[in-house]
């Protein structure tokens, strides 16, 4: 981690992992990350929801507990993107509900798997893609 002027002592940054980072920056967006009891289907690593009163937008992420750690890091970064970003992708279907594909895509120029791969890159993890497919619950 870079030297930051200022920077708390135990912020995001200062775990010690690329997903132990990405966790404590889902925590400070108010994105609640959890394993699914009974899992997922084989194609989807993830199912996220939104709740949107008028002052505060929560997410919970249910992620499919076989999912290797870098896989997990990748798809949490995606999820916060896809929250923070553009929330109405997931507030606009009919359940407020959507799946994550487990399988990245091509890498994204612009959108949430852009901001996600640059999140990934300042919390110590290089991947080549960290867009996914979303699909409507």
């Amino acid at each position: 981690m870079p030297n930051l002027i200022s920077y708390p002592k135990n912020g995001p940054l200062t775990k010690t992992t690329p997903l132990q980072r990405v966790l404590a920056l889902a925590e400070t967006a108010n994105v609640d990350v959890f394993d699914l009891a009974n899992g997922a289907p084989t194609e989807v690593s993830a199912l996220v929801t939104v709740s949107q009163d008028p002052d505060d937008l929560a997410a919970t992420v249910g992620l499919a507990p076989d999912l290797t750690e870098d896989l997990r890091t990748d798809v949490i970064a995606f999820v916060i993107a896809l929250v923070v970003g553009t929330p109405q992708t997931i507030t606009n279907t009919p359940q407020a509900t959507v799946a994550i594909s487990r399988t990245p895509l091509e890498p994204a120029a612009d959108g949430p798997g852009h901001l996600a791969r640059h999140m990934l890159y300042t919390c110590g993890r290089t991947t080549p893609s960290a867009t996914f497919a979303i699909a409507a619950v």
